[in-house]
């Protein structure tokens, strides 16, 4: 039997195993939303502060202008979208990043969160701001302010500063969310002004408390301004790159109209387990061809998977290699280090991981967790010890033995069920996708990571050794008792094959 192949004995918590939108319209041409105040509120319309200005008063040739700019925006991510970064510009410069932005949100949402920072100079003050307006006008359509600015205002940190809602970046979304949505929605209107990193965590916890399957959040933030475009590129790259890496350090570095809300949309990431992707970038001298003074825009998109960038997965590489020498060496199990979280919070999400280790090649321990229940970088590091020393396949890893171990760690998709597909048709389909799977038999479990297809690549022998893993018959996966789960596994380091 190949040693890798032993990827699989249980244990019971740390096991080895290595369009266009609905709503009618009226005869005047504007959107028929309903119209009925928030409870308990008098009505109170907010009314349009830019039409005219950073886009069209005249509501039908606003409707035609975001009709096209959506209409030559292309969807780019498969998985599910519900927050984006997305810019507030006027159209004429950013409307080809904001349709690009909106473009990725998955469509029939009820409720839009929407949060920008204060752009009022009469304004000043720390927390967030909730608009009291109970609805939003632009030409031509309406929006209903959902009652949740109630709630919000009784909460710690949120405050009614009527001057802070006077400008636009707020409103200019809202023909393109009505442009891309099946339905009506209402909205959460939230100006942010100073605010601390301690505050900006506090903010993200209660956004994802709002994100529920019908809500969306646009964190609607302009990149640098008014520098020549050679350095609005620098600075806008090195600013993107910063998010999709979810590098907090560096995203607090960025130039932007909005920076403290940037580390909000980190932070949000980490509550959620989603993953940053840039859509696209462009900045007015691109558009107007004025390169003297420059504003740049981006479109990002939260995409419902896990993901780890290049500098979160040198990171966690690095926690499983420190772990693994600490306890060889020191025998004892390091601590993670408060900086790398603070750099790198998504490594605070709850995941389950496997760390691997192999010499010259060949399996020296395996141990991972199926079930995630701590956060990722705390599971790596336990699994490295448990690794290193408490396999029970192997005896302990050596002092002298370091230098020729080779660490990988194995981070997994949540588990999920397989079923209405047994037999040969199921055979056909692992053998198809190469997933992580775990197989459950008269009480016993077994799992086999998605790289051990390198080792079984034939689905049936593959399914009869993880069968033989829980000590149940080889053809034990061919039972009407049998169960299955799959994941995937985004596998990080130097022992990968």
């Amino acid at each position: 039997m190949k040693p890798s192949i032993l990827f699989g004995l249980l244990l019971p918590l740390s096991i080895t195993a290595c369009g266009r939108k609905s709503a009618p319209l009226r005869p005047d041409g504007r959107t028929e939303v309903p119209q009925r105040p928030p409870s308990n509120r008098p009505a109170r319309v907010r009314e349009p502060a830019a039409a005219g200005n950073f886009y069209p008063a005249d509501p039908a040739t606003l409707r035609a202008d975001v009709h096209g700019f959506v209409s030559n925006a292309k969807k780019q991510v498969g998985a599910s979208v519900r927050v984006v970064l997305m810019p507030h510009a006027g159209y004429q410069y950013s409307g080809a990043v904001a349709a690009a932005s909106v473009k990725q949100l998955d469509p029939g949402f009820e409720r839009v969160v929407i949060i920008a920072a204060n752009h009022s100079s009469e304004a000043r003050f720390s927390g967030v701001s909730v608009d009291t307006a109970t609805h939003y006008r632009v030409p031509g359509l309406e929006v209903r302010v959902s009652d949740a600015v109630q709630d919000l205002l009784g909460r710690s940190g949120f405050v009614d500063v009527p001057a802070a809602h006077t400008t636009h970046v707020i409103e200019i979304e809202l023909p393109f969310l009505a442009e891309v949505n099946q339905k009506p929605f209402e909205i959460v209107p939230l100006v942010v002004g100073q605010i601390s990193r301690v505050a900006a965590k506090t903010l993200a916890a209660d956004l994802s408390r709002l994100l529920d399957a019908r809500t969306r959040i646009i964190f609607s933030i302009d990149l640098s301004h008014y520098h020549s475009y050679d350095e609005a590129v620098r600075l806008d790259k090195q600013c993107l790159a910063a998010i999709e890496q979810a590098d907090a350090e560096d995203i607090d570095r960025c130039v932007t109209d909005a920076t403290p809300l940037l580390s909000v949309m980190n932070e949000l990431a980490v509550l959620q387990g989603t993953s940053p992707r840039l859509v696209m970038y462009t900045n007015s001298g691109d558009v107007t061809g004025d390169k003297a003074r420059v504003v740049g825009y981006g479109a990002i998109a939260y995409e419902d998977v896990y993901r780890l960038a290049d500098r979160e997965q040198q990171a966690i590489l690095d926690l499983a290699k420190r772990s693994v020498e600490t306890e060889v060496r020191e025998g004892r199990e390091m601590d993670v280090p408060a900086t790398v979280l603070a750099r790198f919070p998504r490594l605070g999400t709850t995941r389950g991981a496997f760390v691997t280790l192999k010499k010259h090649g060949e399996l020296r321990g395996c141990i991972g967790t199926l079930k995630a229940m701590q956060p990722l970088a705390q599971d790596v590091v336990t699994n490295a010890v448990n690794a290193a020393i408490h396999d029970p396949r192997f005896s302990p890893v050596r002092p002298d033995e370091l230098a020729d171990i080779a660490v990988s760690v194995s981070v997994l998709d949540v588990p999920r069920p397989l079923q209405g597909v047994t037999g040969d048709a199921l055979a056909k389909k692992l053998g198809a996708e190469h997933p992580g799977l775990i197989i459950e038999y008269q009480g016993r479990r077994s799992t086999f990571l998605p790289q051990v297809w390198d080792e079984l690549p034939e689905p049936v022998e593959f399914l009869g050794h993880l069968c033989r893993k829980q000590g149940s018959p080889a053809a034990c996966w061919r039972e009407p008792a049998a169960r299955f789960e799959s994941y995937g596994a985004q596998v990080i380091g130097e022992g990968k094959k």
